[in-house]
């Protein structure tokens, strides 16, 4: 009888090499990494950040490539009952064989996925191989089996809305197309006997003096099992349960605390946080499993009434009605892997540091690491969620499946954190729809409009709006709900002002644009020019060089930009240099102006999100941050203004 040890996890991260299907050579690999940084650490190819080498790399996205590494099965390893192959990540579209055998496919970038082993495994060497598809050519086949075109404005091939992978990778404003592949996160072996706790959920519910909450523990196994609770390292209870033919069971547990010691965001009070840990014995006590998470008690509601001037747009904490100031994200690197959790930590660190209360994760890239919601429960920053999903997507069929699956891990995933305040459907995808002109330039018409969009807003408002409630988190179906333009959508929900840099309005409009909660707006600015230096080499230092245009990615080139320095400021640059400062210092003047408009708006407008925290690539943009970490002179005027 094999002897029930407790769970145990075998990284996987080393030892792996990579290759060009088709190709002869083999090259050691980083995971969690990608094709990319993989070639470039050989010098196989050209930093893709420098010059003009974005685009000489675009051949990368049309190949297949493969990975692969060995896995020793000694006699500890094969002494347990269970051994799952387990992948935190791949990008995107993933066949995993082990020797010779395919385990299954992966596609989707957001989703882990994993693989019982452990019959499978022979004593001694076994091969363990990850084959990488084309995601543009899979992408195109999604196309033609859904049987139509769906919007991309920015993605020149059209494949992106079929591929759950992050989308500015695809090439956005901000950002330059590199479509990659790999083991994006970490690798591991899972090892286990007996039972496991597989997911753990707390929901909380208060009343007048003390917060009822549950915790929800699922547990798997083939065993009569003791469920044991702590908080702050006190018995706070334990359950009994049996479980057979490996059956997953719900082992839900009911406590009550007092409301001495709640979570507060940033400015409003302490951020309280507690140990809550579970164990998993077996019927002679033996530790099978354990899993701890840091908890905060508060509740949050995204209250949106009907009065007498619309529909508000207020978050409520603890009670109480809290004006947010805080900011938008993007990824800290157009390869993610490469940037690490540090990355995400150095975001929340700068937010904290300007006096923020909430970040928004927007739509186009990745659901954050668990480090920056472990991060921003410390300090005390409110986390706006978007789901994935810049671009209207094919929500039927197996397609549907995948999506749901992925959205009801990365929530289950999150929920736990007291930082996170709100789960949003998509960005932008209904003002688009009804504004842009998709139908038109997409010959989306009839029966193929309602089948787009009607599939869409069931996915946003019905699906995704079950899955939050179900986690018990705050749930908002689109962002923004109003839209810019229309003086009488300044009335309701939140609103993405864009009138200022799209709508070649002036800095004044901004005070005369304030919603209910300003989740958008924000004007570009360049770099130092010592940044750009380590960039683009010397020769095209200089303005209106082909470089520079090259890496100005906005359809507005830098238009906006020198019409505010010479109305805004009265300022005619000469010089790279010039310029670059020219535009900063507009730039701060433009955030200024916003932020003190909306905050004088108070209690009417109850939020400012400005438009966006951080570059992921060195170039000009709407970040305050540049690529390198340095803080434009914005940043200083935020933290000024939020400091009050």
């Amino acid at each position: 009888m094999l002897t029930q040890a407790q769970e145990r996890s075998i990284p996987l991260n080393a030892g792996w090499s990579f290759r060009q299907a088709g190709m002869e050579q083999w090259h050691s690999a980083e995971v969690p990494g990608v094709v990319h940084t993989d070639l470039l650490r050989h010098s196989l190819i050209p930093d893709p950040y420098v010059n003009f080498n974005a685009d000489s790399v675009q051949w990368i996205e049309s190949e297949d490539w493969e990975y692969t590494r060995t896995i020793n099965a000694d006699s500890a390893l094969l002494q347990n009952e269970h051994v799952d192959l387990v992948f935190k990540g791949l990008d995107t579209f993933a066949e995993v064989n082990l020797n010779d055998e395919l385990l299954g496919k992966a596609d989707n970038m957001f989703c882990s996925w994993e693989w019982p082993i452990r019959k499978k495994l022979r004593r001694g060497a076994n091969e363990l191989k990850v084959i990488f598809r084309s995601p543009v050519a899979e992408g195109a086949k999604l196309r033609d089996t859904y049987g139509l075109q769906l919007p991309h404005d920015s993605d020149p091939g059209g494949e992106g809305p079929y591929i759950r992978k992050a989308a500015y990778q695809f090439g956005w404003d901000f950002a330059p197309r590199l479509v990659s592949s790999g083991i994006w996160q970490p690798v591991e072996l899972r090892c286990w006997s007996g039972a496991r706790i597989t997911s753990f959920q707390l929901d909380q519910q208060f009343d007048i003096d003390s917060i009822r909450a549950t915790i929800h523990a699922r547990v798997r196994g083939v065993a009569r099992s003791s469920v044991q609770y702590f908080m702050d390292d006190r018995l706070i209870g334990e359950r009994n349960v049996e479980l057979s033919s490996a059956d997953t069971v719900d082992v839900p547990f009911h406590f009550a605390v007092d409301k001495k010691s709640l979570w507060w965001p940033a400015g409003s009070g302490k951020q309280v946080l507690h140990s809550v840990r579970v164990e998993v014995r077996n019927a002679k006590g033996k530790l099978l499993d354990e899993i701890q998470r840091s908890i905060g008690f508060r509740s949050v509601e995204l209250r949106q009434e009907k009065d007498s001037i619309g529909r508000s747009f207020t978050f409520v904490i603890n009670g109480v009605p809290t004006f947010m100031k805080g900011c938008n994200i993007v990824p800290p690197d157009m390869f993610p892997s490469r940037a690490g959790d540090s990355a995400w930590v150095a975001l929340v660190a700068n937010a904290q540091r300007a006096h923020m209360n909430m970040i928004r994760v927007w739509a186009g890239g990745m659901y954050p690491p668990d480090a920056f919601f472990d991060a921003c429960d410390t300090a005390g920053i409110l986390v706006w969620q978007d789901l994935m999903f810049a671009n209207l997507v094919p929500a039927e069929g197996a397609f549907l499946d995948n999506i749901t699956q992925e959205v009801k891990e990365q929530v289950a995933r999150i929920s736990t954190h007291p930082c996170v305040a709100v789960i949003c459907g998509n960005n932008e995808l209904n003002v688009a729809w009804g504004n842009w002109g998709w139908q038109k330039k997409y010959d989306l018409h009839g029966a193929d409009s309602a089948r787009v969009i009607d599939s869409n807003r069931t996915l946003w408002k019905d699906v995704f709006g079950a899955i939050a409630a179900d986690a018990g988190v705050a749930y908002t179906w689109t962002s923004p709900l109003s839209n810019w333009g229309n003086a009488a959508e300044l009335n309701s929900g939140d609103l993405h002002y864009w009138g200022v840099w799209h709508g070649d309005a002036d800095f004044a409009s901004f005070a005369g644009n304030v919603g209910r909660f300003v989740s958008e707006y924000g004007f570009q600015s360049w770099p130092d020019s010592a940044l750009l230096a380590d960039y683009i080499d010397a020769d095209q230092l200089y303005l209106g060089s082909p470089a520079l245009q090259y890496r100005q990615r906005s359809y507005k080139t830098d238009g906006p930009i020198w019409q505010a320095i010479q109305y805004e400021l009265d300022e005619h640059p000469k010089t790279l240099e010039e310029f670059c400062s020219a535009s900063q210092a507009v730039q701060s003047l433009a955030y200024e102006q916003a932020i003190k408009a909306h905050l004088a708006k108070r209690p009417w407008c109850m939020g400012t999100l400005f438009w966006q925290l951080n570059d992921c690539w060195p170039g000009p943009s709407w970040s305050l941050i540049d690529y390198e970490g340095n803080w434009k002179p914005a940043m200083y005027a935020v933290q000024r203004l939020y400091g009050r």
